[in-house]
Parts: structure tokens; sequence; C-alpha cells
């Protein structure tokens, strides 16, 4: 298997953000793998080297898009969808990356410049939430790059499945600039 180089699902904002862009272009590339692997593929478990499936890993990257979409002005992060059918289902994975560009499309500068608040859990001893501020453009910003990390996730179950996806599928956009310089 590798990964399609099939047309864009959804075309570069019209606002000219690269905010915005660098999200779709993350979530396209997402887009493009489900495209490329099967739905066994995408319910693998890949232990004891991955303990979550290439499921698992959409259904939190896309609970992060989520949770700044259903409230982009206080953003949980707490709030997980496990157990959705973005776990066991590509076609739901596909919708929801959809329905997220589709919003994604419809914010302007102004919009990314907004403050929000962000709650999220920040230790692993005992339950505690934190209040942060920040901007909306920062938190789209965190999302693409947090995709990234579970994108590289799905790359090494693939891998273990002996199958390939694009050559720098996974990378962080800093990586591919330094890649390029090379």
């Amino acid at each position: 298997m590798s990964l399609n180089s099939t047309k864009p699902l959804v075309q570069k904002a019209t606002n000219g953000s690269a905010i915005i862009n660098g999200c779709i272009e993350s979530l396209e590339q997402g887009r493009q793998f489900l495209k490329s692997i099967s739905d066994e593929q995408y319910c693998y478990v890949a232990t004891p080297h991955v303990t979550s499936s290439i499921g698992e890993h959409f259904r939190h990257l896309l609970d992060v898009f989520y949770s700044i979409y259903q409230n982009p002005t206080a953003t949980n992060y707490n709030q997980r969808r496990r157990g959705h059918a973005l776990e066991t289902s590509r076609a739901e994975a596909l919708a929801a990356i959809m329905t997220v560009t589709q919003w994604l499309q419809t914010l302007d500068q102004e919009t990314l410049d907004q403050r929000v608040a962000v709650f999220a859990e920040v230790s692993l001893s005992h339950a505690q939430t934190c209040e942060m501020g920040s901007t909306l453009g920062r938190e789209l910003t965190f999302a693409s790059l947090h995709a990234t990390h579970h994108f590289a996730m799905a790359n090494v179950v693939v891998s273990l499945l002996n199958g390939q996806v694009g050559r720098r599928f996974g990378y962080a956009p800093a990586t591919v600039t330094y890649l390029r310089d090379q």
C-alpha cells in the first residue's frame, strides 16, 4: 500500500491564513492515509509495540480538533470520545475530517486572534484540571502538530504490517523544512 496522491478533497482556505492552511494540509494528509489502508488495518492493534489501533489514534487526534470545534471560546481537552465509532470506522473518521475541514474554512484572522480559555488535566497522580489562556489560532496550531505525532504512530502500525505510506507521513513541518534544505 502507498499513500495515494489523489486530488485533495478540500482546497486551501481562501483567507490565506497559514494556520488554517497548515491544519487543512495536516487533515488532508490524514484523509489520504485513511484512504490507503483497509478497515482491518485501521482496527489492528500492534501489541506490544503500539497499544492503540490506528482508529484509536485517529479518534484521539480528531477529539483534539473536535474540542476546539465544539467550543472555540472555551476548549476542554479533557473531553474524549473513547469508544466512539471513530475508533472502528474509517468512514466515520473521513466524515469527521470533512466536518472539521469545512469549519476551518469558515474562520478568518480576526477569529483566529480571539482569546480562548483552555482546560486540560495536568497531573498523573490525581485529577487536576487547569485553565489557561490562549488564542484560537494557537490551539489550532497545537491540534495540527499533535496530529503529526499520531500520524507517526499510525505509520509504525502500518510498517509492522509490512505496509508503506508516504515518505513524509508523520513528519512535523519543521522536520520537513529541515529535510528539504539538506
